[in-house]
């Protein structure tokens, strides 16, 4: 009996009503919100990939308009880098996929490390009687997802 009971109640929750259009007789089709990528990559930016990410763990969790907002406020290079990337992936995904720039969101954010130049300076350190300076390099990809127009 307890059985009976439940699948009344689900039958009930489930019952939708569909409106029929009456010149051609059929049910109108409602498509789902298509949603898009757009991806941004730059593999070779002078900057050390630690100093990239500080900036782009804080700005992950906001819309990419809030993000450059907030990045043209910080007085840092990697901030600089990051507000034109931002700039490029938004007008991207606006020119190239049809997306509503208000509608983007970050899809991922990832920032590696790309490659290292080094040279010897004797005033650095010793390591073998040579000090060695690293230039390191990050890699960026920006990946934004967002609703077509």
């Amino acid at each position: 009996m307890a059985k009976e009971i439940t699948k009344k109640t689900i039958t009930k929750k489930t019952t939708v009503k569909k409106e029929v259009d009456k010149k051609t007789n059929t049910t109108p089709v409602v498509a789902a919100p298509e949603f898009k990528l757009s991806v941004y990559t730059d593999k070779n930016i002078k900057i050390s990939p630690r100093k990239l990410r500080l900036l782009a763990s804080s700005i992950k969790k906001l819309k990419p308009l809030d993000a450059s907002i907030k990045l043209s406020l910080t007085n840092t290079k990697a901030a600089r880098i990051l507000t034109s990337a931002l700039k490029t992936v938004v007008s991207t995904a606006k020119n190239n996929y049809n997306l509503l720039p208000e509608s983007l969101i970050f899809d991922s954010i990832q920032v590696d490390e790309g490659p290292k130049i080094k040279r010897m300076d004797k005033s650095h350190g010793s390591h073998f009687s040579r000090g060695i300076i690293t230039k390191r390099h990050s890699r960026l990809i920006i990946i934004v997802k967002g609703q077509v127009k």
